[in-house]
This record gives C-alpha cells, sequence and structure tokens, in this order.
C-alpha cells in the first residue's frame, strides 16, 4: 500500500471519529421530535402510514427509515446520540459504496478513495449527517449506490444472488425516499456505458428493477391515496435555475463562492487534459458520471434544498477526485489534500454550530415547561424561533418550526393540560431582541435585532402586506420586522414570547 494510500485511509479514519464525537454531542431538533414520535409507534404504523403519520392523504411515504428510526427507539429510546451515531455510520458506508462503486468502474485505487474521502468531508452534507431526519438521504443513497453496485456485478456473473440483492435494494432505495424514482434511467446509463443492452442480464436486471418501482408505486396508492404525491412540479425554467444552483453548491461551504471556483477550475484541468490527449479516451466515463449525476439529481429539479445535493454529490465527487488525482500532475494531489483538510475544518465547525443550536433548543424547552404545565387553557407562544443562523455558518440550523407540540408532550412526564397556539416564528440571525405595544385587541411586535419573522403554512412565500386568519385570533404581517396580533383570549389562557434566550410571560 503507497504512503499517499495509507494517508488517506487514516484521514477516512480519523474523520469519522470526530465527526461520531461531534454528532453525539446533538439533540433532537424541529421534525425529529415528530417523526422520532410517529416511529415509535412500531412496525404497523409505519407500513401504514406516510412520511407525516398521514394516511390515504398523498404526500410520502418512507418506511425504511421509519423503521430504521424504531430500531433505534428499542435500542434507546428518544436518546438523540443513538440516532445520531447511525447516521455517521450510514454516511460513512456511503462513502464505502462510492469507493466500491469506483473500483467497478476500475477507477485508480487512490482516486476512489479520494472520491469517498471528499464525500465524507463535504459541507453541503452537513443537514443530512447532524439533523436526524436526514436519514432518508443517507438511506436513499446507500440503497441507491448499492444497487448500481449490485447490476454492475450482475451484468457481470449473472448469479442469482446479485439479482435478488438488486431488487431488495431498489426496493429499499424507494421506500427511503422519493428521489430513487430515477433509479431505472441510472441503470440504463450503466448499459449504456458498457454497451450491453443485447445481453440477458442486462435487460432482466432493469426489467426486475422497473417491476420494483411499478411495485412501489402500488403500495403508495394503497396507502397513501397517489402514485407521485409529494414529488416537486415539473417546470423548465425551475428545473435549470436549480441544475445551475445545484452544481455550484456541490463544493460550497461558508465560503460561498467555493463551489463555482472548484467547478472552473476542475473544468480548466478537464480542458488541459484533454489537450494533451489525456480525456478524450475516458470521455465515455466522463459522460457516464454526468448523466448519473443528472438523472440522481432530476427528482429535486423545482424544489432544491441541501439535503437533496447528498445523493447526486457523489458522483461529482467521484468526478473531481477523478480530475484532480492524475499522477502526471502530482501538484493537484497536494492541493486536492489542503481542500480536503479545509472541508474537513468546515464540516466539523458546522457540527458544533449543529451542537449550540440543540443547546438553544433544550434551554427553550426546559424555560417554556413550567408556562405550558401551569396553563389549563390556550398557550399562545409568541416569537417561536424556527431556526437559528450563526456569524459564519454553512446554513441556517432548525429550531421548532413545527416541532414545538411535539417537544412538549415529549418531553413532559404527564400529559399537558394547555392547548399550544404557536403564534408567529422568528428566524434567529443574533442576539434577537424585540419591541412590543399593547393595544386594545393584542399587541403589535416589531424586532429591534438579530432576526427576521419566518412565515409558515399560510403565510409561507407571501410578501407583505398580508394577513393570516387563525381559530385563535389574527395576525396581520406589516413587513418582515413588523406585524400586529389579536388573540381571542379566554380565562385560563396564557402568553409567553421568546426573547434573549427565553421564553418571557406577557400576562396574565
Amino acid at each position: 500500500m503507497s504512503k499517499g494510500l495509507t494517508l488517506l485511509i487514516l484521514c477516512a479514519v480519523s474523520a469519522f471519529a470526530i465527526l461520531t464525537w461531534i454528532a453525539s454531542g446533538i439533540s433532537l431538533l424541529d421534525d425529529d421530535w415528530g417523526h422520532l414520535r410517529l416511529a415509535s409507534k412500531g412496525i404497523i404504523s409505519a407500513l401504514t402510514t406516510g412520511w407525516e403519520g398521514l394516511v390515504g392523504q398523498g404526500g410520502y411515504y418512507r418506511p425504511a427509515v421509519v423503521l430504521s428510526f424504531y430500531l433505534d427507539y428499542l435500542i434507546g429510546g428518544y436518546a438523540p446520540a443513538i440516532y445520531h451515531i447511525h447516521n455517521i455510520a450510514i454516511h460513512a458506508g456511503c462513502a464505502y459504496l462510492i469507493f466500491s462503486f469506483a473500483r467497478c468502474l476500475t477507477i485508480d485505487t487512490s482516486v476512489a478513495w479520494g472520491a469517498a474521502l471528499l464525500f465524507f468531508v463535504l459541507p453541503i452534507h452537513t443537514d443530512s449527517v447532524f439533523w436526524i431526519v436526514g436519514r432518508t438521504d443517507l438511506l436513499c443513497a446507500l440503497f441507491y449506490l448499492s444497487t448500481l453496485i449490485l447490476f454492475w456485478k450482475y451484468m457481470q456473473s449473472g448469479s442469482t444472488g446479485a439479482l435478488l440483492g438488486l431488487a431488495a435494494c431498489s426496493a429499499l432505495a424507494f421506500l427511503s425516499k422519493e428521489m430513487a424514482v430515477s433509479l431505472p434511467i441510472a441503470l440504463a446509463a450503466l448499459v449504456a456505458y458498457r454497451k450491453t443492452w443485447k445481453t440477458a442480464q442486462a435487460r432482466r436486471g432493469l426489467a426486475v428493477v422497473c417491476i420494483v418501482l411499478l411495485a412501489y408505486f402500488g403500495v403508495r396508492w394503497l396507502v397513501l391515496g397517489s402514485v407521485l404525491g409529494g414529488t416537486p412540479r415539473a417546470s423548465i425554467i425551475d428545473w435549470a435555475r436549480d441544475g445551475v444552483k445545484a452544481v455550484a453548491k456541490f463544493g460550497m461551504s461558508d465560503i460561498w463562492w467555493l463551489g463555482i471556483a472548484l467547478v472552473i477550475v476542475s473544468a480548466g484541468i478537464l480542458i488541459l487534459q484533454h489537450s494533451r490527449g489525456i480525456w478524450h479516451k475516458d470521455r465515455p466515463f466522463a459522460l457516464l458520471l454526468i448523466f448519473l449525476l443528472g438523472a440522481s439529481l432530476a427528482p429535486a429539479l423545482g424544489h432544491l434544498h441541501n439535503w437533496y445535493l447528498y445523493l447526486p454529490s457523489a458522483f461529482f465527487c467521484l468526478g473531481i477526485s477523478t480530475i484532480w488525482l492524475t499522477k502526471k500532475r502530482p501538484i493537484l494531489y497536494y492541493l486536492f489534500g489542503v481542500l480536503i483538510l479545509y472541508y474537513g475544518i468546515a464540516i466539523g465547525r458546522e457540527g458544533f454550530f449543529w451542537r449550540e443550536t440543540s443547546q438553544m433548543s433544550e434551554n427553550a424547552i426546559a424555560n417554556l415547561m413550567p408556562h405550558a404545565r401551569a396553563t389549563t387553557g390556550m398557550l399562545f407562544v409568541c416569537n417561536v424561533p424556527s431556526a437559528w443562523t450563526p456569524s459564519g455558518a454553512f446554513s441556517g440550523k432548525p429550531l421548532f418550526a413545527y416541532a414545538l407540540k411535539n417537544a412538549l408532550a415529549m418531553r413532559s412526564p404527564q400529559p399537558l393540560q394547555a392547548e399550544i397556539a404557536m403564534v408567529n416564528h422568528v428566524w434567529l440571525t443574533g442576539d434577537f431582541a424585540y419591541r412590543i405595544h399593547r393595544t386594545n385587541t393584542g399587541f403589535d411586535l416589531a424586532i429591534e435585532k438579530g432576526g427576521f419573522f419566518s412565515f409558515h403554512s399560510e403565510g409561507r412565500g407571501q410578501t407583505p402586506p398580508f394577513a393570516i386568519n387563525q381559530m385563535w385570533g389574527r395576525m396581520a404581517v406589516h413587513a418582515t420586522d413588523s406585524l400586529s396580533i389579536a388573540l381571542n383570549m379566554q380565562p385560563g389562557d396564557r402568553v409567553v414570547i421568546y426573547n434573549k434566550g427565553k421564553f418571557e410571560k406577557l400576562w396574565p
């Protein structure tokens, strides 16, 4: 084993140990509360309800993820460490599968390890790795990549075991996240790359995956009443915009332009290699990676979030590693190592931001709990922190959004009498402070510093001024930092408001 390869493996082991330690200190955040509560209901619930716990109402169907949560719940209840360690282990498994897939394609061992390590420390993965519900992307990628590898091996050997594994992994990919529906297209790309259209193994393997996909659609329809509900809407303009954005974001970190620079520099290296005749013989491989990246990304176009880039980034990392780790230019090895080191520091720092966020979340729940226990009527909660963006962070870190009710219910030793009404949300960007003015029907709220109002459900995507009517009252939004609230208060109701890291009682 060469010294360079030994160093890559040592870096991989060190990165795994560090990320596991960081992640184990992160608590439950935002959607974690509700999804783990649903998962704790058991196997029957996982198979017969949607990702949101709905029955016969469209949306997402991800029983493989729910069952994995249920397994963790049986081991450690709601203790977050077991879920986070499991996430890191799956993430490491995905990185190893990238190495295995590269070796199937006869890529050099050092290039394959480089791609795996780059994938493991890529900062764009922070949401999927450090957020428990990010397991949807982790498991989808794990089974998606496994399907590609097993299909490749089945085309070579034609073994029954590979075919059965192919069917099982494709089914688990579909049952983990809807992005896996592109699998037949990705497999067709592998057939075209190997020029094996006329072989029985290629046709049989493709047919099996297509049959599994149809069966998945059938199960979705039986459980949720829809075949494609929850998938993004098709729009050529949105697809084009998100495609460009995705390529720029793959290599991005807290330095927002780094992803663009990485793509441009890599393209320059590729052009230089082409001018010297190096790339010409590898053109089919480059086209394969581009096609696999496009196929895996397509289901997310029009509805793009950072976590949707987890699976497509596997092929991005393989391409970058192939371009940079060339023996004809040793200097690129060192530059690639510097990039890996920087990305490792960046994702580690993001992990500590997630730790700080979870501490904010725990403090907020503990501070609000006495108010929830003492309220016999409606508890109106104002300025619910939706997310936090620390200075220098790569992205916003989720706090509550829809999850406050579940968090209180799961942390209270006895059932709460209070009915929780989240009046409004704020996105924290610093030392949050507000200004309040009482009115005859309620109060006016304005943000003095450190954030802006964040809107969910009825207010999502609307531009102020607008109004939102609720069962408990009305909210008139004047600007992103100003709104008026009218409450239908009854005896036994209580109003609290988030400020300076804790909830303060306004009245009675």
